[in-house]
C-alpha cells in the first residue's frame, strides 16, 4: 500500500505543477507591449522599454508581435477593456498597468517612463487581467477533470 501512495502522491504532484492547480498562478505582465517589425517608432518605444523594465521582473513585460497569430484579438480585447477606439489601434501601443500609451513622440516616451516607474515602485494591475484570454476556459475543465479524477482514483485506493 505504500508504494501505491507514493505513486499516487508523484502522480498529483506532477499533475499539479503541470496544470498549475496547486501553487503558482501564472505571473501576468503589468506592461503588454503591441509592435510590428521593421516600425522605426515601434524600436524607439522598445529602447525605451528595455531601458526602464530593467526595475521590474522579466515577467513582468510581454511583446506580441502583431502579425503573429492572436495579437490582434488580444489588442482588440485591451483596447475594448481600456475603451479605446479602433481608430487608436496603431503600434507601437503600450499598456502599463492602467496607462496606455499610443505612439512615440517624447511626450509617449515620459508618459511610459512615468507608467513604468510608478510600476517599479508599487504593485500595477495587469492589463490582461482585464481581459479573458481564452474563448473557453479549458484551464478550468482540466482542473475539474484532474480533482474528480484523483477523486475517482482516491476512492479506487480505499476501497483496494
Amino acid at each position: 500500500m505504500g508504494g501505491r501512495f507514493s505513486a499516487v502522491l508523484l502522480l498529483v504532484s506532477c499533475i499539479c505543477a503541470a496544470v498549475g492547480f496547486c501553487g503558482s498562478a501564472e505571473d501576468l505582465p503589468v506592461v503588454v507591449a503591441f509592435y510590428e517589425e521593421g516600425c522605426p517608432d515601434c524600436a524607439r518605444i522598445d529602447e525605451v522599454l528595455v531601458a526602464l523594465a530593467s526595475d521590474l521582473p522579466a515577467s513582468a513585460v510581454r511583446r506580441y508581435e502583431i502579425s503573429e497569430p492572436g495579437s490582434m484579438r488580444i489588442l482588440r480585447r485591451l483596447m475594448a477593456a481600456y475603451n479605446l477606439s479602433e481608430k487608436t489601434a496603431t503600434v507601437p501601443i503600450v499598456f502599463v498597468g492602467d496607462t496606455v500609451v499610443v505612439g512615440a513622440d517624447r511626450s509617449q516616451e515620459l508618459k511610459l517612463m512615468d507608467a513604468i516607474s510608478r510600476c517599479a515602485r508599487s504593485e500595477c494591475p495587469s492589463p490582461l487581467a482585464r481581459i479573458d484570454l481564452s474563448a473557453f476556459p479549458w484551464k478550468d475543465v482540466a482542473r475539474l477533470a484532474l480533482l474528480v479524477g484523483l477523486a475517482v482514483l482516491l476512492a479506487l485506493l480505499q476501497f483496494s
